[in-house]
C-alpha cells in the first residue's frame, strides 16, 4: 500500500518542489522572516483540502517545511493534490522552493527478541504513537520516527541502533562523497542506489536512503543512473563484489555523468554554517539555561535539550497559525522556531548561532501573555526533545563525518544540531580506552520535570528497567528487554518539585 502510493505520488505532474522522505512529501521554502513564514502558513491553513489532512508546517527565521501527512504510509490518494495546492500558496508569496534542504532522520532498534515484546517500552519512554505495526511515530511530528530489526537470536547485539537519513534523490552522491571525505568508508553498496550503509572511524554505521524519493518502480535500475555511483576500476580495487562491502582502501569514484554535470543548487558544496556555537556561546548559554530554570513566572516553559520551548494546545491549524501570525509580530520573534500542528503550536527559542540572550527571558514571557489573550494555554508535558548518542574511543575522530553526512553545524566540541531544527541533535560520547564498543548509539529523551519520573514509571511497567541513575541526578538511564538503553533527562528543567 504504501509503496503503491509513494510511487502514484511521484508520478504525478506539478510536484518538482517536494521530496519523498520516512515523513512522506516534504517541501521547503525561503522566506527571509518568520512574519513572512507564518503568512505563507495562514494561507496554507486556509486550503479547504487540508480541513481533513492538515499539513505539519515548521517556520523558521530563513524558511518554512512543510509535510502533507505525517508519516510516508499515510500517503493517500489526495496527497498530491494537497501538495500542489501548497506550491501554488508558495508562488503566490513569491517562495523560492529548496527541496535540496529537506532530509528525514529514522532510528532503528535491534532486537532478538520479538518485537512486541519491546515495542510497548519504546512507546512508553517516548511518548509515541503505534504506526502500521512495527514503527513509532511523535504524535506530534517533529522528533525521529523509530522502526525495530529483528535479529537472528543467535547473533550478539552489537551497535543494537543505527540511524536511517533520508535524502532526496539528486544529493545522494554530493553528500555522501562529502561523508566519505570526512573520514567515513563505504561499508555495503549492493543495494544502491535505494540505500547505501556508511560508517564512521569507530564503526558507527548509517543508511543514507533514496528508495522514498526514487521516482519509478525498484526493478526499472535503468532509469536510476542519475543516481548510480561507479565502481571500482576492471581490477576490482576497493570493492568485493561478491558481497557488496567495500573495504575502503580506495577513494569513492567520481559520481556518474548525470550527477556530476546537474547544476541544481543541490548539488553545490553546503553554504549554511559549519560552526554553530564554540566554548564562549555555550558558556553564555548555560548561564541563560539557569536564569530560565529559576525565573518563577516562566512556568510554560520547560528547559529542554534544545533550550526553552513552550506548546499552547489549539483545536485546528488555522487557529495554530492564526497565533502564529500574531507572535511573528512581537519584536525579536526572528529567534522563534514555531511548529505548527492541528492540535497546538510548539514555540521554541532558537538554540542557533547567537545562543540564548537576556532579552529572551522577556520575549518569551511576551509569548505567553499574547497566547493567553488570544485563548490558548499552555501545555509544558507535551514538550520533549530526542537527542542521539553516538560513542567512540579517544583519539578516533567521528565528528566531521556526520557533520558532513548529516550537513548539520558544530555546536561546541560534543554536539551536531540541525539549524532547521527538525532532526536530532547528535552528541558524541568519549568512552574509556577499556570498554568495548557495544551499544554504539542510545537515545536520549528530555523531558519536563513534571512529567520525567512519570514517564519512567510507564516504561518500567512495559517491561523495561532502570539500568542507572536517579531523580536527585537529573536523569535515568533505562533498558529495553533486549538490552537497548535510553537516557530519560530533567536536568535541563528547573530544580524542585512543579
Amino acid at each position: 500500500m504504501g509503496q503503491e502510493q509513494r510511487l502514484a505520488f511521484l508520478a504525478e505532474d506539478g510536484l518538482d518542489d517536494w521530496r519523498v522522505a520516512y515523513c512522506g512529501p516534504v517541501a521547503r521554502f525561503a522566506t527571509g522572516s518568520v512574519r513572512a513564514g507564518t503568512a505563507f502558513a495562514t494561507d496554507i491553513a486556509a486550503i479547504e483540502a487540508l480541513a481533513e489532512h492538515p499539513a505539519l508546517i515548521d517556520v523558521r527565521p530563513d524558511g518554512v517545511i512543510v509535510r502533507v501527512v505525517r508519516d510516508l504510509i499515510d500517503l493517500d490518494d489526495g496527497a498530491a493534490g494537497r501538495a500542489r495546492a501548497i506550491s501554488a500558496v508558495a508562488r503566490a508569496h513569491g517562495l523560492t522552493p529548496q527541496p535540496q534542504r529537506t532530509q528525514d532522520v529514522q532510528v532503528a532498534i535491534a532486537t532478538s527478541r520479538p518485537v512486541d515484546e519491546v515495542l510497548p517500552f519504546w512507546r512508553a519512554v517516548l511518548g509515541y504513537d503505534d504506526h502500521v505495526g512495527d514503527d513509532l511515530v511523535d504524535p506530534r511530528g517533529r522528533a525521529p520516527s523509530v522502526w525495530f530489526q529483528p535479529l537472528d537470536p543467535e547473533r550478539p547485539l552489537r551497535h543494537a541502533m543505527h540511524l536511517d537519513l533520508a535524502l532526496p534523490r539528486e544529493v545522494a552522491a554530493t553528500r555522501l562523497t562529502a561523508a566519505l571525505d570526512a573520514g567515513g568508508r563505504l561499508a555495503f553498496d549492493r543495494e544502491a542506489p535505494q540505500y547505501w550503509t556508511c560508517a564512521d572511524a569507530a564503526g558507527n554505521k548509517v543508511d543514507l536512503v533514496t528508495w522514498p524519493d526514487l521516482p519509478v518502480p525498484e526493478d526499472e535500475p535503468a532509469s536510476l543512473e542519475v543516481l548510480r555511483l561507479g565502481r571500482a576500476g576492471a581490477d576490482g580495487a576497493g570493492a568485493d563484489h561478491s558481497t557488496g562491502e567495500w573495504d575502503g582502501a580506495s577513494a569513492l569514484p567520481e559520481a556518474g555523468d548525470a550527477a556530476a554535470s546537474a547544476t541544481d543548487a543541490a548539488t553545490a558544496p553546503r553554504t549554511r554554517p559549519i560552526v554553530a556555537a564554540g566554548p564562549a556561546e555555550l558558556e553564555h548559554g548555560e548561564a541563560m539555561f539557569g536564569a530560565f530554570r529559576e525565573a518563577s513566572d516562566l512556568d510554560d516553559w520547560p528547559v529542554v535539550f534544545w533550550g526553552p520551548t513552550a506548546w499552547f494546545d489549539a483545536e485546528s491549524l488555522a487557529r495554530s497559525a492564526a497565533l502564529a501570525a500574531e507572535l511573528a509580530e512581537l519584536d525579536g520573534a526572528d529567534r522563534l522556531h514555531l511548529d505548527l500542528r492541528a492540535d497546538g503550536l510548539a514555540v521554541r527559542l532558537a538554540r542557533d548561532v547567537t545562543e540564548l540572550v537576556e532579552a529572551d527571558l522577556d520575549l518569551a514571557r511576551r509569548v505567553s501573555a499574547a497566547a493567553r489573550a488570544f485563548g490558548m494555554q499552555p501545555d509544558p508535558s507535551k514538550v520533549q526533545t530526542v537527542q542521539i548518542a553516538i560513542a567512540a574511543k579517544p583519539g578516533v575522530p567521528v565528528r566531521p563525518f556526520w557533520r558532513e553526512l548529516f550537513a548539520y553545524a558544530e555546536h561546541g566540541e560534543e554536539d551536531l544540531i540541525d539549524l532547521d531544527g527538525r532532526g536530532p541533535s547528535l552528541w558524541f560520547q568519549g568512552l574509556p580506552p577499556e570498554k568495548s564498543l557495544e551499544h554504539a548509539f542510545h537515545l536520549d529523551v528530555s523531558v519536563p520535570r513534571a512529567v520525567g519520573r512519570a514517564r519512567v514509571d510507564a516504561a518500567l511497567r512495559a517491561g523495561g528497567r532502570i539500568a542507572a541513575g536517579s531523580e536527585d541526578g537529573g536523569w535515568w538511564t533505562l533498558a529495553d528487554a533486549s538490552g537497548n538503553k535510553v537516557d530519560i533527562a530533567i536536568w535541563p528543567d528547573r530544580e524542585g518539585p512543579r
